[in-house]
This record gives structure tokens, sequence and C-alpha cells, in this order.
């Protein structure tokens, strides 16, 4: 009989810990609102199949702040584009849209492989491209591209074969380099 109470009450600590996890205490600072997550990752019973809400909040949160592999998360990097526009209406609406961003590529990237149309690929693609844009002073015009793309991509109006390099900046190729063989 003590072992079932202590069985019991380990499992309702246990359980109490696990919900603990999914509050917005525990969650990090500049992310949309776990809530968000929690209802996406609701409304996806295959991937449920396949990974935890543990694990797919892992992979939110590793997307936003980065991680042993990948040091710089979208809360960076989308900092560091903002404040390379100087007008400072143009930095807070990129700002405004990087998050809009965020928001739309996070909760679809963060599924399991096998059900996310939105794949690291991309992500390195639309990274790179946004990182190139202000050496062309296009970081608005960027932004609007990635934007439109990562929405028509989970909508099904573009393949993942769409998401290119070339589809925001020409990719130099061996002749474009001076360098004699």
């Amino acid at each position: 009989m003590k072992f079932l109470l202590l069985f019991i009450t380990l499992l309702s600590i246990s359980a109490c810990s696990t919900v603990s996890q999914h509050t917005e205490e525990d969650w990090p600072r500049g992310l949309p609102p776990i809530e968000y997550y929690v209802d996406y990752f609701e409304q996806d019973p295959a991937n449920k199949q396949v990974m935890t809400i543990d694990q797919y909040l892992l992979w939110v949160r590793r997307l936003y702040l980065g991680w042993e592999l990948y040091n710089s998360g979208w809360l960076e990097l989308s900092g560091n584009l903002a404040n390379t526009i100087e007008d400072e209406q143009k930095r807070e609406l990129a700002k405004k849209k990087l998050a809009a961003m965020g928001r739309i590529v996070s909760p679809e990237w963060a599924k399991h492989k096998k059900f996310s149309t939105i794949k690291t690929r991309h992500l390195v693609v639309w990274g790179n491209a946004l990182n190139e844009s202000p050496v062309h002073n296009e970081q608005l015009k960027i932004i609007d591209q990635v934007l439109a793309d990562a929405s028509q991509l989970i909508k099904g109006q573009l393949t993942a074969n769409d998401i290119k390099a070339d589809r925001y900046y020409p990719q130099k190729n061996f002749e474009d380099f001076d360098i004699p063989f």
C-alpha cells in the first residue's frame, strides 16, 4: 500500500512538472507565447504521433535562440538585420515583419521532418539572403520576398525546390572569380 501511494505521488509530481514546462513562466522572452505553439502542435495529429510536445517546443526554442550546432538563432539574426536599417520607421517596420516571419516559419519548421514543409535548407537559403540584403540596401525587399515565399510554401503555392539561393541573389560561378587554374 505504501508503495502504491508513493508511486501515485511520484506520478503526480512528474505530471505537474510536465505541465509546468508548458507555461509562460519558463518560456524564453522574445518568443511568441507558448500557447501559440501548443495550439499549433495540437492541430497536427500526424506530427503528434512521431514527436512529443516537449520535443516540438525544444525545436521552436532552437530556431529562435540557436543551439550547439548553430549558435545564432532567429532573434539574433532578425535583430542584427533590423539594426542595419538607418531609417527608424523602416527599422520598426522590418522588426514587425521579421517577427511575423518567425511566427510563420517556426511552428512549421519545428515539426518532425516527415511533416514539415519548411526544411532546414530553406532556413539556410533565407538566412543567407537576409544577411546579404544590407549589402544591396534591400532589407525590406528581401524580408517581404522571404515572408511571401514562406507563406506560399506552407500553403502549397510554392514547392520546396522553388526555394533556392538564386531566387534572391544570383550566385557566383567559378568563372566569376579571378583565380588562375
